[in-house]
């Protein structure tokens, strides 16, 4: 089985639950770095076990030695910046993941436990396209 390096962006409640979930799986992934802004329970773990912690510079300058980014911040802007800036280094072979393929992998990790959730659900992710596709029709209709 193929051993994949990551990186994980957001170490808040879902981040680090994410983070535990796979430094205790490392024949399936590697942690090579994570980064967060502020002292929260995932950044402490990641120091603990000796995991760099960098802003989204570092990140990228980390090339093709990262597999995948998992951004669990749930802010569309962070992903958004991450793709422009490994697209702007040219790394066309690292991707960034947000949350719904975080919980997959987390599912296909298996044993016990549940990811948490960040408070999206499909009906939220809905509601907010509609807004914005009558936004873009109709300039008058406020959020």
């Amino acid at each position: 089985m193929a051993v994949h390096n990551v990186a994980i962006v957001g170490l808040g409640r879902v981040g680090s639950a994410f983070l535990g979930k796979v430094l205790s799986r490392g024949d399936l992934l590697v942690v090579k770095a994570v980064s967060e802004l502020y002292d929260t329970e995932g950044r402490r773990m990641a120091q603990e076990k000796g995991v760099p912690v960098m802003d989204f510079s570092g990140l990228v300058s980390l090339g093709v030695g990262l597999d995948i980014i998992f951004d669990l911040t749930g802010d569309e802007n962070v992903t958004q910046s991450l793709r422009r800036k490994l697209e702007k280094a040219g790394n066309t072979y690292t991707k960034v993941a947000q949350n719904r393929l975080a919980r997959l992998v987390w599912d296909l990790m298996g044993e016990e436990g549940v990811m948490p959730d960040l408070g999206m659900k499909k009906s939220q992710a809905y509601a907010d396209m509609m807004i914005s596709e009558s936004k873009e029709t109709d300039p008058g209709v406020k959020a």
